[in-house]
């Protein structure tokens, strides 16, 4: 339910008159931005956002399109939902007007959905595609609730492998359950927390969680220059976005992979200690992820699986005898990595897996042509060319052979999370 908070007048003044209303701003230690700070392009995937509302007039970004079938322009919002989750990421600052958001980046309005909030597979694939064209950086797809659907999968495979972070709601079901999109592959799913830090009780909860953030009774905007109080994972997932578009509007040369992994390592835990099924990895904190070393980057993805992995080009190529390749793995977003191996008949193929301490990830090699992955006895007798299961990370394997074509050397993080270097040789027999 929204709660609506009368706006006041415009004064003179650059401080935000609503600002003390945002405690959201200070559970995340929030900073204000340079001025001259260069933002990335946030794509709101929503019901529209209101292109005329005062704090968002200058924060929305031409270009806006709909896909919602008779819901009406991009820059219009009857059902308020896209304006509040823009005003949060990016509400302009310092203007006197209102409220403050997170970020100074730019809002490219998608429209998914109309005024009864529902948006279908087609709209959110179209959208999607559309931000990648116009060149967004983020996404922010404020939705949940749906069934797990392969073509919504490929296009946010298709984001990523482009460049793009995907910001998802985990959902607001309140129990352990996998909604849709915020259990899919590759996308960062953001719980909601209330303002003591406590996992809101109508959060989605499981092993899709990646991190939360605050999502109860956050103020933002309203169509027609108004400003409310709402509550839930979609604006849980706005903050994340915000604070992913200020780590990388300071540091633009980083890639997305090193962004999400920044955003992961520095949340402030809040539940039981280390990763859980209700917060993730914590609360995001845009203070230390301000503050934080980049990891390498992990740049092959999305390659979790062998036809993914064939689309990228880091691995073992004809022309090279070995390669070296730092990547990591999440539990949930990101459970495994694949990478090409192109092989002749009298080969002898060997691989080394050095993994973080503590976790158990393992080696698999697949067949050419292995198709879509099924983790069962029968299909590994099939496809799975080479294994090493030992107890920990430290895995090795070694192969002859005999068929030549294009393998695909997998690293399983087996439910752990870290960073691993993968050594890849090959000699003739």
């Amino acid at each position: 339910m929204v709660t609506t908070v009368p706006a006041e007048p415009s004064t003179p003044k650059t401080v935000d008159p609503l600002r003390n209303g945002q405690t959201y701003l200070n559970q995340i230690r929030w900073s204000p931005a340079p001025e001259n700070e260069r933002s990335p392009l946030v794509a709101v995937l929503d019901t529209g956002v209101d292109a005329a509302s005062p704090d968002l007039v200058d924060a929305v970004s031409s270009g806006a399109r709909s896909f919602a079938p008779g819901g009406g322009p991009a820059g219009t919002d009857a059902a308020t939902h896209g304006t509040q989750v823009a005003g949060i990421i990016a509400a302009t600052p310092d203007n006197g007007v209102g409220i403050t958001g997170i970020s100074r980046s730019p809002v490219l309005a998608v429209k998914i959905a109309g005024h009864d909030g529902r948006a279908e597979t087609s709209a959110l694939v179209r959208g999607i595609r559309y931000a990648v064209a116009r060149k967004a950086r983020i996404l922010n797809i404020s939705f949940e609730g749906g069934s797990r659907s392969a073509v919504e999968q490929d296009a946010i495979d298709y984001a990523i492998r482009r460049g793009l972070i995907v910001v998802v709601a985990s959902g607001n079901a309140g129990t352990r359950r996998l909604e849709y999109p915020g259990a899919y592959r590759q996308v960062i799913s953001v719980a909601a927390v209330d303002e003591t830090n406590a996992r809101l009780d109508s959060s989605t909860r499981g092993p899709q969680v990646t991190l939360a953030a605050p999502g109860g009774n956050v103020l933002s905007t309203l169509p027609g220059g108004h400003y409310g109080q709402a509550s839930g994972t979609s604006f849980a997932a706005a903050v994340v976005s915000g604070v992913a578009a200020r780590v990388w509007a300071a540091r633009p040369d980083l890639k997305a992979s090193q962004v999400v992994e920044i955003l992961e390592r520095t949340a402030r835990d809040v539940g039981p200690r280390g990763w859980d099924d209700q917060t993730g990895a914590g609360v995001v904190d845009l203070a230390a992820a301000l503050k934080a070393t980049p990891a390498p980057s992990d740049s092959a993805e999305p390659n979790d699986e062998p036809r993914k992995a064939l689309r990228t080009a880091t691995g073992l190529a004809r022309s090279r005898s070995s390669a070296t390749i730092n990547g990591r793995v999440s539990r949930w977003r990101d459970p495994s990595d694949g990478y090409r191996v192109v092989l002749d008949a009298g080969d002898v193929f060997t691989a080394q897996l050095d993994g973080p301490a503590g976790t158990d990830m393992d080696l698999r090699l697949w067949r050419p042509n292995t198709p879509t992955l099924r983790r069962s006895k029968a299909f590994a007798r099939t496809w799975q060319a080479a294994g090493s299961f030992g107890p920990a990370s430290q895995e090795s394997l070694r192969f002859t052979v005999s068929t030549s074509g294009v393998y695909t050397i997998e690293v399983d993080g087996g439910g752990d999370a870290g960073a691993y270097r993968l050594t890849l040789n090959r000699s003739r027999g």
